[in-house]
């Protein structure tokens, strides 16, 4: 069976294959129902290690330098492989501005930047984590079922593991009103509560039963959800809990604060909506507006918007639980909603291979049709708009921000795939159909190139040189071609089934070799090097990243791979290795041009001549003896000895 995540208030979906059961996300946790017989249980972990009350120190998965004869000891072509994101089930926001989260298909804790850089920490104390918060003490805490116990990790990656006082398969996780974590433990029916300094309370009795989500209520108590039998539980901050019961708590999961002041609930055995006020009135929504619910936002006039992913419509339910479902052929199995900067609700279509737009009054725009057929390369235009290629319908697309779609067609379009802005103001696109190189104006004017040295084109970047550079998946090489046609063809051993293509940040072009699992870079005069690696799989998809190296997706590993495209700065010597205020010292190496900084015991010198090899600097005023750094854009680099100061 196929597992399908789907984030409340995303657009993402992720499928992950043949793990068993059904998950959804909602809020900052996801849990997995089997089946849709509330009577099935969980069954239980069958791993099952033993806790460890030990500091471990997490550190980046997967952090691999080059094997072969293309790697250099100076750090041109390192690879860093971020296989961080293995069913992940809990989400919340650090406070270091990046996002946090849990994989519990390889027992790591991963963190993502908002540009999409991902770490991912590993150890003996996470083992099969579920959720995660922000703690008080600015740490993130989390729980881990596999041994049953309380993880926390450093913004640094620093990771301490927390056991006993009654933890069993810990679930949900969220800071207390009082300064310390609170978290449900599914395995032995309790609640149990965690200070920042790790002392562990636990609270049993018959009003918790296989309890799964917490929150803490706008009253200053700790909300949960019992699965099995159902109801919603309430406990101080004292431990005296209260458990509220009836038909419109029917198999509870998900649970949260909502805008008004009551907790919102998801009732997974009866396809409904619950709210439940701090008083522990409890209102239950159901009926035709109401079909395996998905997705789930606040929009921007106060009510919350939701997809029906059973019942192909939106749905809209008021904090007085009037609820409202919109049906049309612009919605077609919609998943993923979220409020736009417009103010209108926007959302996934998953068959309907579509983006729908709703305004609150209940108006659908469709952005679809033939005019979006197995869409697959995209990139901004000159123009504003973004351009895409269909593969299905043989078309070039392009779609405003306000989401018009235009189509062009004709012959000199051709099983487009790959397509990039040109330096000319005009998109270029790779026809895998009919082996040419495609050339489209802003206004739709289509020009086609072919030659021998184009067959299966694939991906297509701008190159620093102001020509196009493109894959030829078979037979293998690099093509370039100016804008005005000229085409020239690169082959070698080194290039193997080419896919994706990007212009790095050393002038040179990058590109993913999918058959012999490497990156192949080729300077634009046609030098071609080729970096392997145990981390590199099957690689497809390339970009240059925001930090100065190429990131590359790997399909045949389902991870993210990073790789440097720089030469980090080497000290080999320094003569003489001692002198007084204002001697001349020659710091002799590799890869020292263009420094910026030269240092002696951490003063700054002065730089008398900077070549790759040899840099002059003077021993400034103030220095110390110590080690003597340079620092170029790639990095810095520290002498071996120390230099003596007399």
């Amino acid at each position: 069976m196929s597992v399908s995540m789907r984030a409340s208030g995303t657009s993402g979906r992720m499928d992950m294959g043949r793990l068993r059961g059904r998950h959804r996300v909602m809020g900052s946790e996801a849990r997995p129902v089997e089946g849709r017989d509330p009577a099935v249980r969980r069954r239980p972990l069958i791993r099952r290690l033993a806790g460890l009350s030990a500091v471990l120190v997490g550190v980046p998965v997967l952090t691999l330098g080059l094997t072969g004869a293309t790697a250099s000891a100076s750090g041109a072509g390192q690879v860093t492989i971020y296989a961080g994101i293995s069913a992940p089930y809990g989400i919340t926001a650090g406070p270091d501005g990046a996002l946090w989260f849990t994989n519990s298909g390889n027992d790591s804790i991963g963190r993502i930047t908002t540009t999409g850089s991902i770490t991912t920490y590993t150890g003996a104390g996470i083992s099969y984590p579920y959720g995660i918060t922000a703690g008080p003490d600015g740490a993130l805490w989390f729980t881990n079922s596999g041994n049953n116990s309380i993880g926390r990790i450093t913004i640094t990656g620093s990771v301490t593991n927390y056991t006993g006082g009654g933890m069993s398969y810990p679930y949900g996780i969220t800071a207390g009103p009082d300064g310390a974590l609170w978290f449900t433990n599914y395995g032995n029916a309790s609640i149990g509560r965690i200070t920042t300094a790790g002392a562990v309370t636990n609270y049993t009795g018959t009003a918790i039963s296989d309890p799964e989500g917490i929150t803490t209520g706008s009253d200053g108590a700790l909300w949960f959800t019992n699965k099995d039998p159902s109801s919603i539980g309430r406990i101080t901050t004292a431990g005296a809990v209260t458990t509220y019961t009836g038909v419109g708590v029917n198999f509870s999961y998900g649970i949260t604060a909502g805008p008004d002041g009551a907790l919102w609930f998801v009732n997974g055995g009866n396809d409904s909506i619950g709210r439940i006020t701090t008083a522990g009135a409890v209102t239950n929504y159901s009926g035709t507006g109401i079909g395996e619910p998905e997705g789930i936002t606040t929009g921007p006039d106060g009510a919350l918007w939701f997809t029906n992913h059973g019942g192909n419509s939106i749905g809209r339910i008021s904090t007085a639980g009037k609820a409202t479902s919109y049906t049309g052929t612009g919605i077609n199995d919609p998943l993923g909603i979220a409020p736009g900067p417009d103010r209108a609700l926007w959302f996934t279509n998953d068959t309907g291979n579509s983006i729908g737009r709703i305004t609150t009054a209940g108006a659908v725009t469709n952005y679809t049709s033939a005019s979006i057929s197995r869409p697959d390369g995209i990139t901004a235009g000159p123009d504003g708009a973004l351009w895409f290629t269909n593969s299905g319908n043989a078309s070039i697309g392009r779609i405003t921000t306000g989401g018009v779609v235009t189509s062009f067609t004709g012959t000199g379009i051709s099983g487009p795939v790959g397509i990039a802005a040109g330096p000319d103001g005009a998109l270029w696109f790779t026809n895998q159909g009919n082996n040419s190189i495609g050339r489209i104006t802003t206004a739709g004017m289509v020009t086609t190139y072919t030659g021998t040295g184009i067959d299966e084109p694939r991906g297509i970047t701008t190159g620093p040189d102001g020509a196009l550079w493109f894959t030829n998946q078979y037979p293998s090489s690099i093509g370039r071609i100016t804008t005005a046609g000229a085409v020239t063809n690169f082959t070698g051993k080194v290039i193997s089934e080419p896919e994706g293509i990007t212009a790095g940040s050393d002038g040179a072009l990058w590109f993913t070799n999918d058959n012999k699992s490497s990156i192949g870079r080729i300077s634009p005069a046609g030098a071609i090097t080729r970096f392997r690696a145990p981390a590199i799989i099957r690689p497809i998809g390339i970009t240059a990243g925001p930090d100065g190296a190429v990131w590359f997706a790997n399909e045949g590993s389902n991870s993210i791979g990073r790789i440097t495209t720089t030469v980090t700065p080497e000290i080999t010597s320094l003569t003489p290795r001692s002198g007084g205020v204002g001697t001349a010292v020659t710091i002799t190496g590799r890869n020292l041009s263009g420094a910026i900084g030269v240092a002696f015991h951490g003063t700054p010198a002065t730089i008398v001549s900077d070549t790759a090899t040899k840099i002059v600097a003077r021993v400034p005023a103030g220095a110390t003896t110590g080690y003597v750094s340079v620092t170029t854009r790639a990095g810095t680099a520290i002498s071996d000895g120390k230099f003596r100061v007399t």
